[in-house]
């Protein structure tokens, strides 16, 4: 409830927003699949989610027309129908009870008109729709449909045929759009009784922008949405409205009859010497299918996902790819020039002037290369992902794995979200909208930062082939390896445990369609990549900075010497080494010091320190272990085990928390903190004595 509250808050600020200049206002209604997304993009040159997928569009974007930059379309969340609203859904309802736009544009598919009718019919009965959109006409045959005729069976509405990959058909819409008046809402006789009660109910409702006919309609179908908005506006007239219907369900009758009409309207309409709709696409679709029905075998299909997600990792981390880019801009551009010239120019300063540039260098500006260094891989991460989700290949992939993954509270959808994690926790997060449900979107968002992540991988690499004895560090890539599948399978049963507790009585339900394969818009592909780019670093660098720069001076103000404030080697009498040394007494059971004497280590309060450190951003752990540690010493195997467990689970990166904030709220962002912290805790209190046991 706390995701849709956010939602139906941003829905209202963007209205605040663009109210100013739009001079006219209009809202884009449609199914899922049928382009909508691609169309918003092309009319009004802005860039949201486009994807072969249901629900990529989880909240409203507001653009402009190119050729009339006075008038706004709202592009709203794809829906099926409006009978009976779930989760985004109702993001739509609440727009269309609250409508502040003047009119509504629906866009349908081609070839799956007779589907995308029924939301088409709502839609006019709300006597708001001006436009009708036949998108992707270029998948039927030309002169497939009638369109006079349509436009007669459905109130002489405006319709306008495109393509919207193509750009055609796109100025043709806008000028008809601004243009075109709006339809009278009675369209479908539903029989003397219901005709009835609609005329009864429309005597009591108040005047609102939707007509009464689609309220009275919404109340006979028992819509939930506007029944409460009823019942809580107007007590008084819900009193009497529910004396007529007597809590009785009229939806299977009012859904029947718009079936019957929308198929008397395609016989009619569609043109003779043509094959029916439903053959035609199961014509063309014949080569598709038998594709798809190999890949959905699972000895086939899981294999050629393995392989693809390997080639997908391979080129956005890989050494000679987006880990080579990473490299070249962290290490060769930002630490040994930029930061080396900076370092060099107050080498021979005084103390406070030393204090000042390593503030700056290694408070402020580190935490900012630390998050430009990823933005190569992160594209390429984004921009692979979004071609998979363009082309088809994601509803695939969530079919293939769906019953897997539903045995732990997720569905077949969210299987690229927990993929992405892997590399990063936070495009895994935005990638979790893609969920079909509050319950996995959330669910899938909260194991998230269980997984091992890459800058998880590149700080168990550096502390297994450097600070373990010398046996041990031949074994590395195994810690690594052990890490991922480990980390892995933790997420899964988090999510379990999740599904048992919090969600309980939720339900969870997979509907997908199988969509046509098609051909990705790179162009597209591009703008999205940058604007999610673009969304990473405005939402992540003030945390990550803020942290970091606290990190830093909590590790350079010396309590005893305030002297040698501004050097590295006196940070044992810095104020965080001895936060390190209080806390470390709560870390002596996994092994940060004697249990038996309870007194804590010499070293242990430098592993409780880099755990401290290691809050806004996990590679900051290399550092600080290089820092406290003149020399890499040989840190016994359950110990560090130990630790590794710990920076593995404890929390997430300080960019993960403020998406985390954004996307699920504060409530279930500290449920998340907490339930991580003590899975870490113990899992590694249990790790350090069972090493402790076999290990000598």
């Amino acid at each position: 409830m706390e995701h849709k509250t956010n939602v139906l808050n941003e829905f209202h600020q963007l209205k605040r927003d663009h109210h100013r200049w739009a001079k006219h206002e209009f809202a884009l209604f449609g199914t899922p699949n049928v382009g909508k997304s691609t169309f918003f993009n092309h009319i009004t040159n802005k860039t949201t989610m486009t994807s072969n997928v249901d629900r990529l569009t989880v909240s409203d974007t507001v653009g402009r027309f190119r050729h009339r930059k006075d008038v706004a379309l709202v592009d709203l969340p794809g829906i099926y129908n409006l009978s009976h609203p779930l989760d985004e859904e109702q993001v739509v309802a609440h727009a269309l009870y609250h409508a502040t736009f003047d009119k509504i544009v629906n866009i349908v598919g081609a070839q799956s008109i007779e589907r995308d009718l029924l939301l088409t019919i709502q839609l006019i009965e709300t006597g708001l729709l001006s436009n009708l959109i036949i998108n992707m006409i270029d998948e039927v045959p030309k002169n497939y449909f009638n369109l006079k005729k349509i436009s007669k069976k459905l109130n002489s509405v405006n319709i306008v045929c495109t393509q919207a990959n193509k750009s055609k058909g796109i100025k043709q819409a806008t000028n008809n759009i601004v243009k075109s008046s709006f339809v009278n809402p009675c369209i479908v006789n539903y029989g003397l009784t219901i005709e009835n009660l609609i005329t009864d109910i429309e005597k009591l409702l108040p005047n609102n922008k939707i007509s009464k006919r689609f309220l009275a309609l919404s109340i006979l179908e028992c819509n939930e949405y506007f029944i409460e908005q009823i019942k809580t506006q107007y007590p008084e007239q819900w009193i009497k409205i529910n004396k007529l219907t007597n809590n009785k369900n009229y939806y299977e009758q009012i859904t029947t009859k718009k079936i019957e009409f929308i198929k008397e309207l395609l016989s009619t309409c569609v043109n003779k010497h043509k094959q029916h709709l439903t053959l035609l696409t199961q014509s063309s679709n014949n080569k598709q299918k038998l594709v798809d029905k190999r890949l959905l075998i699972p000895w086939i299909g899981i294999p050629l996902l393995i392989l693809l997600l390997a080639l997908i990792y391979f080129i956005a981390f890989g050494p000679w790819t987006g880990g080579k880019l990473q490299e070249l801009i962290q290490v060769d551009f930002f630490d040994k020039i930029v930061l080396g010239w900076i370092h060099n120019s107050y080498a021979s300063s005084s103390a406070t002037s030393k204090w000042v540039g390593g503030l700056f260098t290694d408070g402020i500006l580190l935490s900012i290369f630390n998050i430009l260094s990823y933005l190569p891989t992160i594209f390429i991460l984004f921009f692979l992902v979004n071609i998979i989700n363009q082309t088809g290949l994601l509803s695939r992939i969530s079919v293939l794995l769906d019953n897997m993954l539903s045995r732990f509270g997720l569905s077949g959808r969210t299987i690229i979200t927990v993929l992405t994690g892997f590399g990063c926790a936070v495009p895994a997060i935005l990638l979790s909208r893609s969920s079909n449900s509050r319950k996995e979107r959330i669910i899938s968002t909260l194991i998230t930062p269980f997984l091992s992540c890459s800058a998880k991988i590149v700080v168990i690499g550096w502390i297994t082939s450097n600070m373990l004895n010398t046996p041990y560090q031949a074994y590395s890539w195994l810690f690594v390896i052990g890490c991922v599948l480990i980390t892995g399978t933790i997420a899964l049963f988090m999510g379990l445990i999740f599904s048992k507790t919090m969600f309980r009585k939720q339900r969870s339900f997979f509907i997908i369609e199988m969509v046509n394969w098609r051909t990705p818009d790179f162009i597209i592909i591009t703008k999205l990549a940058l604007i999610q780019i673009f969304e990473f670093i405005k939402k992540c660098s003030t945390i990550i900075i803020g942290v970091g720069l606290l990190i830093w001076l909590l590790a350079h103000i010396m309590v005893i010497n305030f002297s040698h404030w501004y050097d590295n080697q006196y940070i044992d009498k810095s104020l965080i080494a001895y936060a390190g040394r209080g806390l470390q007494y709560l870390f002596i059971p996994i092994g940060f010091g004697n249990i038996a004497t309870g007194h804590i280590s010499n070293d242990g309060w430098k592993l409780t320190t880099s755990l401290l450190s290691a809050l806004p951003a996990k590679e900051i752990a290399i550092a600080n272990l290089g820092v406290l540690y003149t020399s890499t010493p040989a840190i016994p195997l359950n110990e560090m085990l130990s630790y590794i467990t710990m920076i593995l689970l404890m929390m997430p990166c300080g960019g993960t928390i403020a998406i985390m904030k954004k996307e699920i709220g504060a409530r279930l962002l500290f449920t998340n903190l907490w339930v991580s912290f003590t899975c870490a805790y113990c899992l590694s209190a249990v790790v350090y004595w069972f090493s402790s046991i076999f290990i000598r």
